[in-house]
């Protein structure tokens, strides 16, 4: 299959499960976010096999090359704050920041152990 194709295929099932999951958030009543259920209905057609992780590959390895420009315009929303704005709650801001990257990077640690320690590594 041509590489042109692939990426158009994959841009339109990646598209498709996005919105079918809107359908199911908002039948849900937004319970779950439309991203999160997007990425549930993809999950479950690849793992039922109507959806070939090759057919998403070439678009999501686009995704994952220019990743970074996603997260610009959250960059530049929390850049503009103003300080005096928030200088009252700083310290909490700071305080659960720090814990939940704590948090975060011991949680990946532990799973990454699970792993390695299940393949025998």
């Amino acid at each position: 299959m041509d590489e042109r194709i692939k990426f158009l295929l994959g841009a339109t099932i990646l598209i498709i499960s996005y919105y079918i999951g809107e359908l199911l958030s908002y039948a849900f009543m937004g319970f779950i976010s439309p991203a999160v259920m997007g990425m549930l209905v993809l999950f479950t057609l690849l793992k039922t096999g109507i959806v070939k992780a090759i057919w998403i590959e070439s678009f999501a390895i686009f995704l994952l090359d220019n990743l970074m420009l996603f997260f610009i315009p959250a960059t530049v929303g929390v850049a503009l704050i103003s300080f005096s704005s928030i200088k009252d709650d700083a310290l909490a801001i700071v305080f659960s920041a720090s814990l939940s990257s704590l948090l975060v990077l011991w949680l990946v640690g532990y799973i990454v152990q699970k792993f390695e320690r299940s393949n025998g590594k």
